[in-house]
């Protein structure tokens, strides 16, 4: 019997304090994508928007990115940047507040969540080159293809219920089954219908939606089943110890079902910790982020405190 119902419609998915319109990133995203896209369509979308044009100018400067001068045109960042890193560091940044809570019901401390999706996201864009899908997109899956907890917890704190599961990873396939008993739906489902509400297409929603039965999505199973690998890569990634979660060493299935040697895994591995640093670089470096987007609002960047709703 289903004891704490969870229905997507009554859900409250636009976010407030997210400094970026979730609504934005799909239609950035699916411009980054289309290789007919006139660039300073891109460009215009950017600018329509202080904060992103506040992020981008604070990572075109940080210590990560930085080319030796302050960069103070939003079109020399993007030019710097390049229209791919611009997207994913922008996704990434619009949602790291929101991810960054601690979510008491999965026995996720502050942060943990964040990092975890993250490194999803790297590594599914690693496999995505590797086979053949498009990287932008499976960067976008990964960092998202648990969002559907946030909404959870938030529904279950608005209420005042508590409810508490014993080990609460995404990637753990027996949460999702409690879920279902528990709220008739489970985070892959509920976060698949939350990203389709902001406007993300099925190229996205659906791997997402699936990710614990890719045999049911269709002509996205290859991206919903690479999400399974990208998960049993998190633990290899990050550094969770502090979480209290146990440093994963080298997967042999995931080697195998990759065809790569041991070496040749740890070398991906490698390059996926350090390019999960230089993420975590960026967060650290942006903040306090909300008090530079207020600022950016107000200054010559600025279109008034007017967000972007679609």
């Amino acid at each position: 019997m289903i004891s704490h119902p969870i229905d997507p419609d009554t859900l409250q998915t636009d976010f407030q304090e997210m400094s970026v319109a979730p609504q934005i990133l799909p239609q950035l995203q699916r411009m980054v994508a289309d290789c007919n896209t006139n660039p300073d369509e891109i460009r215009d979308m950017i600018r329509l928007d202080a904060a992103l044009s506040a992020m981008i100018l604070k990572t075109a400067n940080s210590a990560y990115f930085n080319p030796g001068y302050h960069i103070d045109s939003i079109d020399d960042a993007i030019m710097h940047l390049g229209f791919s890193d611009v997207y994913q560091i922008v996704t990434m940044l619009a949602f790291s507040d929101l991810m960054a809570r601690p979510l008491e019901t999965y026995a996720l401390s502050a942060g943990h969540f964040w990092r975890r999706s993250v490194a999803c996201a790297l590594a599914m864009e690693r496999l995505a080159r590797k086979y053949g899908e498009d990287p932008g997109a499976a960067y976008t899956v990964g960092l998202l293809h648990a969002i559907g907890m946030v909404f959870i917890e938030k529904e279950l704190q608005e209420k005042g219920a508590r409810i508490a599961f014993k080990n609460g990873l995404p990637e753990d396939v027996a949460i999702a089954s409690e879920e279902m008993v528990i709220f008739g739906t489970n985070h892959a489902k509920l976060g698949s219908e939350v990203m389709r509400r902001w406007g993300f297409s099925d190229e996205i929603v659906m791997p997402v939606c699936y990710q614990f039965e890719p045999s049911d999505a269709g002509r996205y199973e290859r991206m919903a089943c690479l999400i399974s690998f990208a998960k049993r890569m998190i633990g290899t990634i990050v550094d969770d110890r502090a979480s209290g979660v146990v440093p994963a060493g080298p997967d042999p299935l995931l080697i195998a079902l990759l065809h790569l040697s041991k070496d040749e895994y740890q070398k991906v591995v490698l390059a996926l910790r350090q390019s999960f640093a230089k993420a975590e670089g960026l967060v650290t470096d942006s903040k306090p982020r909300k008090e530079n987007v207020k600022k950016a609002m107000e200054s010559k960047l600025g279109y008034g405190a007017r967000r972007i709703r679609f």
